[in-house]
C-alpha cells in the first residue's frame, strides 16, 4: 500500500502527517521540531508500520527545508522536495 508523509515545513519546526493512498490516517497531524530527537521518535514511528511504499512529500522554503530533506535523504527515504514556483 503507497503512504505519503506530507511535512509543511517552516523555521525550526515542521508540522507533520502520515496518510495512506485511500486517506486513512496514521499519523494525525502534529508539530516536530528540527532535532534528532523529534527526527528519530518520527522515523521509529513510521517504522513501526512496516510499509513498503512511502514518499516523503515537502515544499522547497529556502534553507529551512533542507535540514528535514538531509535526514530522511540519509536515511533512506524517497524523499521529494517541491518547488511551487516551477509548477
Amino acid at each position: 500500500m503507497k503512504s505519503v508523509l506530507s511535512v509543511d515545513v517552516a523555521k525550526g519546526k515542521s508540522m507533520i502527517m502520515l496518510s495512506t493512498e485511500y486517506g486513512e490516517v496514521l499519523i494525525e497531524p502534529k508539530e516536530i521540531k528540527h532535532n534528532f530527537r523529534d527526527f528519530n521518535e518520527l522515523k521509529d514511528k513510521i517504522e513501526s508500520f512496516n510499509l513498503e511504499d512511502l514518499t516523503i512529500f515537502m515544499e522547497s522554503t529556502g534553507i529551512y527545508h533542507l535540514p528535514v530533506e538531509r535526514y530522511f535523504k540519509e536515511n533512506n527515504f524517497n524523499t521529494l522536495v517541491i518547488n511551487s514556483l516551477i509548477l
